[in-house]
Formats: C-alpha cells, sequence, structure tokens
C-alpha cells in the first residue's frame, strides 16, 4: 500500500512539474511571437487564416505553435485538475490552487482570442501576459506542496516573501505596459531617463516606474535569498543563488537591449527571465525550510547517557 500511494506521489510530482515546464515554454514562445510580430499572423481565432493548418508562412507557423503549446498546458491542467478532485495522494492537497489556476487559463485563452480579434491594443497585450505569470505562479505553488508535501508557512519571513512576490508582480504588469505601449527606449540613461525625443510623458513614466519596480525587486529577492542561505542548510538554498544570479542577469539584460535598441533575441530573453524569476521566487518563498537548520548548534548535539554523565562526574 505505502509502495502505491509513494508511485502515485512521484507521478504526481512529474505532472504538476509538466505542467510548469509547459508554462514557461508557452511564455517563452509568446516572447518570440511578440519580438518578431507575429501576434497577428494568425488574423482569426481559433483557426489560422480560416484553416485548420496555418499556411506556411513564419508569422503563421510562430503564432500557431504558439496556440499548440497552450492547447497542450490546457490538456495537461484538465488531467492535474481532474486528478486533483478525483484522485488518491498529495495531488488533492492542491484542488484549490489548481481550480484557482484554471480559471485564469481559461480567462487567458479568452483574453488571447480577444486580443488577436482586436489587433493587440496594448492594455490586452499587457493583461495577456500578467495573467499568464500569475498563472505560472500557481502552478509553481502547487508542485512545490506535490513535490515536498508541504508549503512553508511557519517560520517563514512573511515580509520579505510578500515584498518580493509583490515587486515580482509589480515589474510583470508595468513591464507589459512598457511592451504594450512600445515604451521599451523611452529612456535611454541608467539612473536617469536621458529619453530621446518622440516620446509622450506617460511612455517616460511607464519605462521609468517598470525601471525603479525591478529595483525594489532585486532588493526584496536579495533580502529573501539571503534569509533562505543563512537558514536552509537544505536543498532549496540553491534557489536563493539562483534568484540571485537571475535578477542580476535581467538587469543586466535590461539595460542592455535598451541601449542596443531592443534586439529581438535580448526581448525574447528580457521576457523568459523574468518567467524564470516568477518561478524561482514562488518556489523560494514556499519551499519548506530544512528544520534542522533552524536549530542552534547545541540543540542538535546528541545529548550525553546519564552513565557517561555520572562517569564524568565521578573522574
Amino acid at each position: 500500500m505505502a509502495d502505491s500511494v509513494n508511485r502515485t506521489d512521484a507521478q504526481a510530482r512529474i505532472a504538476m512539474w509538466g505542467v510548469v515546464v509547459l508554462a514557461l515554454l508557452l511564455i517563452l514562445w509568446g516572447a518570440v511571437v511578440r519580438a518578431t510580430g507575429s501576434g497577428l499572423g494568425c488574423p482569426d481565432w481559433p483557426l489560422c487564416s480560416g484553416q485548420v493548418i496555418p499556411p506556411f508562412e513564419t508569422a503563421a507557423v510562430l503564432e500557431f505553435t504558439h496556440r499548440l503549446l497552450a492547447l497542450f498546458l490546457t490538456i495537461s491542467m484538465v488531467r492535474v485538475l481532474a486528478w486533483s478532485w478525483f484522485g488518491k495522494g498529495r495531488m488533492r492537497d492542491v484542488r484549490t490552487i489548481l481550480s484557482i489556476a484554471s480559471v485564469l487559463l481559461v480567462a487567458q485563452i479568452g483574453l488571447g482570442a480577444v486580443t488577436v480579434i482586436t489587433e493587440l491594443p496594448a492594455l490586452l497585450v499587457g493583461s495577456h501576459f500578467a495573467i499568464g505569470m500569475l498563472f505560472l505562479s500557481l502552478t509553481v505553488l502547487a508542485a512545490v506542496q506535490v513535490h515536498s508535501g508541504s508549503l512553508s508557512f511557519h517560520g517563514l519571513p512573511k515580509w520579505r516573501g510578500i515584498a518580493a512576490l509583490g515587486g515580482g508582480l509589480l515589474v510583470i504588469i508595468s513591464g507589459a505596459f512598457v511592451v504594450g505601449m512600445a515604451a521599451g527606449v523611452a529612456c535611454q540613461g541608467y539612473l536617469t531617463c536621458d529619453g530621446g525625443s518622440g516620446f509622450s510623458r506617460i511612455m517616460v513614466e511607464i519605462h521609468m516606474g517598470h525601471r525603479y519596480s525591478a529595483y525594489i525587486l532585486a532588493i526584496t529577492i536579495a533580502l529573501l535569498s539571503g534569509w533562505r542561505l543563512r537558514v536552509d542548510q537544505g536543498g532549496a538554498k540553491w534557489l536563493g543563488i539562483l534568484a540571485i544570479a537571475l535578477v542580476a542577469g535581467q538587469i543586466a539584460v535590461g539595460f542592455a537591449q535598451v541601449r542596443m535598441g531592443l534586439p529581438d533575441m535580448l526581448r525574447v530573453g528580457h521576457v523568459f527571465m523574468a518567467s524564470l524569476i516568477m518561478a524561482t521566487a514562488t518556489a523560494l518563498f514556499f519551499w519548506p525550510v530544512t528544520r534542522y537548520a533552524q536549530q542552534p548548534e547545541a540543540a542538535r548535539a546528541p545529548a550525553k547517557s546519564r552513565i557517561d554523565t555520572t562517569a564524568a562526574d565521578l573522574a
């Protein structure tokens, strides 16, 4: 019986991390579609130019591949959601999380269709990206629960974690509007704007708002990662190192793409690294802390037996 439960939980872990990987791939391919201007490669929905099989054109193939990835993700979500309601094992513990994530996925699909039909307005493009990131965060949360058997709620640095996740959401939303309003090169300076002509005040404010939120996120991630490295001797401490490295790389890529005029490769990398940061920060916050790491050294040392103590006293 125990072997059957362990096997079921192992299968659940694979299924949930598979959903996370698919969500990351979907965000990555969405960035490719956006960077190459292929968002209207299929001008209708759900068909592509009125066909089940898209025309053999680069924009159409890229956009239709994005839709196929969304289909695979939807099928995977239906599977794990049904498992959480009707199956056994740890998957039942994430029923609520998966239900909320499924609602977001349905909203995301509908919003994607509306975005295409209305020819990619900035507000809808930004909302589409933000909802996708929220969905990713929820699937990571569910995967951590299934993988570890519990979520870390006791002894958490709540203000650090909440600040990091809130900062991540702020960066995502502001970044989505930077992309949607084509404000990526509205400011050229590092600490100040130093923008050129031709950009409205609102575009400059959106661009700088994204930068300031990125700086705030970097500080909160550093605080959260530092806490994890200080108290946790388990494998999850490596999430802290990864989070710091990703944030540092993201800031460098952000400045590089502005200075180089938003080359497609850097734009794609910037969006994908944002999704990796969101996933890593979520896992970092909720992964259970290794218990013995928080105990003082004296508490972890084995207690002397009464015989040993008596012998020492006699000596």
